[in-house]
């Protein structure tokens, strides 16, 4: 296992090269180019090449360059609130949520929509919209539109909560709620560490079938919200069995998902035999949770995962201390070696999204001013941002090596490492005004 202080040994400028030149600059003297509005148009531009638009309808593609040429359902909602709803536009987000809720099936939306062929595999995608619908509702009080989608929302529920399913290959896989607990179950590689070099299912890296704890912490935001709507849409709407469920899925995720032995979450339980691997996903149970967890375990999940998991590029996909962490990815690499690192230590920028937003609520609640939670979270979003405006791409890549120096790798220019980004900015930049940041 690599040192965190060692670097990538296996990495020569010519690999780095092949992605491209831009280092990722790990310390900065100064945080005011945050508030600069050269900064913020700078990621601006960067966000408008996912947007593609033929004056007819929307689509948000994964990627802008080399490949994820197209719509991704998982990628599309973690992407919307910073590509659309940051920069108001709010119609493309409305063209958006009725494409994906016109091809919902059984309380599944496509994984990836193609030209000749729509995938469904996938037990994130679906949580993911009614998550992103409910940013919506909360950054523009729109609430007309919410109820249209409202039969998709519903939809969507009910489909977990009596199983659906998808086929891929000659293979059924199924989505389901145990209906002892409340929990969703799903498949091997329906998540998005789903990596396979193999190609055919034969060679899952991180399989996490089981119960995966941002499925559930999604779940419980979805039933949450489905709540929420119901009472402001529909007066006297009776929601007893809905919050009966969700307080189901409440009690049932703080007995089952807590790891004493590590003092954080568990990823996956009842299912992958690595489910205690320390892991990145466990962050959503609170920026996505809400109450999910009690104060004490947010405040223990938060330490772990900074002491773990982050880095300058965002947060490593498994601890540097597991025993099958890989600190280096090689973007020139063949797919049956790169692979093995995707999500075994390789550093996913989108994910300080949710970091992010973890750390908003847990120091708000731990007495910390706006100011100094600002300015934390000012520090750990600089080294990309400053990256964004360094790349000859004028981007941010799909992830980095987990190892330092942290080269970049993947895609050069990947949609939800742009949005959670620029997000996150539009939030905090007016703190780093000139005049006003305090690093």
């Amino acid at each position: 296992m690599q040192s965190l202080l060692t670097p990538c040994s296996t990495y020569t400028s010519n690999i780095m090269s092949a992605n491209q030149q831009t280092a990722l600059r790990t310390h900065l003297d100064s945080l005011e180019f945050l508030g600069d509005p050269a900064t913020l148009a700078a990621l601006e531009d960067a966000a408008n090449l996912f947007i593609k638009d033929d004056g007819a309808v929307a689509e948000i593609w994964a990627a802008s360059r080399d490949w994820f040429l197209e719509e991704w359902g998982r990628d599309t909602f973690i992407s919307l609130p910073g590509l659309l709803l940051a920069t108001e536009r709010y119609e493309d987000a409305r063209q958006i949520f009725l494409r994906f809720a016109g091809r919902e099936r059984n309380g599944l939306i496509p994984n990836v929509i193609r030209s000749d062929e729509t995938l469904y595999n996938t037990a994130d995608a679906s949580l993911l919209l009614v998550h992103a619908l409910q940013a919506y509702a909360q950054t523009t009080q729109d609430w007309q539109f919410v109820a249209r989608l409202m039969p998709t929302v519903k939809s969507i529920i009910s489909g977990y909560r009596r199983g659906t399913a998808y086929e891929r290959g000659d293979t059924r896989y199924e989505v389901k709620m145990d209906q002892s607990d409340g929990l969703i179950i799903s498949p091997p590689q329906a998540t998005w560490m789903d990596a396979d070099p193999s190609g055919n299912g034969s060679a899952i890296v991180t399989p996490r079938n089981g119960k995966c704890v941002e499925i559930n912490a999604l779940w419980y935001d979805a039933l949450r919200f489905a709540i929420e709507a119901e009472k402001r849409l529909y007066a006297g709407s009776d929601t007893t069995d809905l919050e009966q469920l969700a307080n189901l899925v409440h009690s049932s995720f703080a007995a089952k998902f807590w790891n004493a032995d590590s003092g954080c979450l568990y990823d996956v339980i009842e299912g992958d035999p690595h489910g205690a691997a320390i892991r990145p996903n466990q962050v959503l149970a609170i920026s996505h949770g809400g109450d999910l967890l009690g104060f004490d375990e947010q405040q223990a999940v938060l330490k772990v995962v900074e002491r773990e998991l982050l880095t300058p590029g965002g947060l490593r996909t498994l601890s540097l201390r597991d025993s099958m962490y890989r600190g280096c990815y090689d973007t020139t690499a063949p797919m049956s070696e790169k692979d093995l690192a995707y999500h075994q230590g390789t550093v996913w920028p989108w994910l300080i999204g949710p970091y992010a937003d973890a750390v908003r609520a847990v120091r708000g609640r731990q007495g910390q001013t706006k100011d100094a939670i600002n300015h934390e979270i000012g520090s750990i979003l600089a080294p990309l941002v400053q990256f964004c405006l360094d790349s000859e791409f004028h981007s941010l890549p799909e992830v980095f090596s987990g190892d330092p120096p942290f080269e970049p790798g993947g895609t050069t220019s990947q949609a939800w490492s742009v949005a959670e980004v620029l997000r996150l900015l539009k939030e905090i930049a007016p703190a780093f005004t000139a005049g006003t940041s305090q690093g």
